[in-house]
């Protein structure tokens, strides 16, 4: 019986030693998994768009596209008004 609780013990005194390590062993493990996890749907979605629409640029093209026009064609929307005098 002495015997169980001296390991008892020592099982106690490295755990409370160690369990800082233990902790972000586990948590650095953890976020890992869920980043290679969210890379893969992240993956798995782009491709689903790109079978979806294939002819559209994607967001990297588009922000080239219009930086290689120099001025741009936008001037925005035309908004008819009338002057109220007072």
């Amino acid at each position: 019986m002495s015997d169980f609780l001296f390991i008892l013990l020592i099982i106690f005194i490295i755990f409370g030693v160690f369990r800082r390590y233990i902790f972000f062993f586990l948590m650095t493990a953890l976020s890992k998994k869920v980043f290679k996890e969210m890379n893969k749907m992240q993956e798995r979605q782009s491709g689903f768009n790109q079978q979806q629409n294939p002819q559209q640029p994607t967001p990297k093209e588009q922000v080239k596209s219009k930086s290689n026009k120099g001025v741009s064609d936008d001037h925005g929307e035309y908004v008819d008004f009338e002057e109220v005098k007072d």
